[in-house]
């Protein structure tokens, strides 16, 4: 399942975070750029995608998105990760560069700081009641200030499986780009929010160190008073991706 808009020349591809789904990419496609096409994918497992029996891990999603990007002829194309999402774009961007035009990692890091930490949550998920105040507890930790319409991502974290949400924090717990991202060769935007404390700037910071000079832009993101999106915020992105259009055409800082 994927939510579109936009009927420019340029396709982008957004990919969500733990416990989020297509819904939390709605305010950026909604203010994109006209020379951009967006999707906003739901991750197998998440979302109103399906919910099959069997693996849901980093390297599985990117095998699923290379397989949309084949399904829609892109021959080319602008991918954007947000946390989870990033660290599948990550993964992408390491085995399939050829395929991307630019690439935009947001609030995400090259590997999971607490690995022990992770696989005690995944063992907590696969045990634990599955009711709606773990979700909102997750929606809230997304935000710097709650939207008036909050409760609309709370509905669509919930369609996450179980199995999808155990396995995807095993799976990002055991793996580690911080050397495979040096062979990252397109434009790259790495953007983290000054007050984000699950991916802190110091996370971005890393990412950036490791990206090659040439290709690789850090922005930090203050937080605006009445931000609809998480920190750094989704719907800025939109920005984002046209200020890493800007900068891919004049050089890194």
């Amino acid at each position: 399942h994927y939510l579109t808009r936009g009927n420019g020349p340029e396709a982008i591809v957004f990919l969500h975070g733990f416990c989020q789904s297509s819904r939390f990419w709605e305010p950026t496609l909604e203010q994109l750029p006209d020379r951009f096409r967006g999707y906003a994918l739901d991750l197998r497992g998440f979302g109103n995608s399906d919910k099959p029996e069997g693996s849901y891990s980093i390297p599985g999603f990117v095998a699923d998105v290379l397989a949309f990007a084949d399904g829609m002829g892109f021959e080319q194309f602008i991918l954007s990760g947000n946390s989870m999402g990033g660290v599948v774009c990550q993964s992408f961007a390491t085995r399939y560069g050829n395929r991307l035009s630019k690439l935009a990692l947001v609030s995400t890091g090259a590997y999971v700081p607490n690995p022990v930490a992770a696989r005690e949550k995944a063992d907590f998920m696969e045990g634990m009641e599955w009711n709606r105040s773990f979700f909102e507890n997750a929606v809230k930790g997304f935000f710097a200030l709650l939207p008036a319409n909050w409760e609309s991502y709370v509905d669509a974290a919930m369609n996450a499986g179980r199995e999808a949400m155990v396995q995807s924090t095993q799976s990002s717990a055991s793996l580690n780009f911080l050397e495979s991202v040096r062979n990252i060769h397109v434009p790259t935007l790495i953007v983290q929010g000054e007050k984000d404390t699950g991916r802190t700037p110091e996370d971005g910071k890393h990412l950036r160190e490791a990206v090659p000079v040439e290709f690789g832009y850090l922005y930090l993101e203050r937080p605006r008073a009445g931000d609809e999106a998480s920190l750094p915020a989704e719907h800025q992105v939109a920005d984002i991706v046209e200020d890493l259009h800007m900068r891919a055409h004049h050089g890194p800082c």
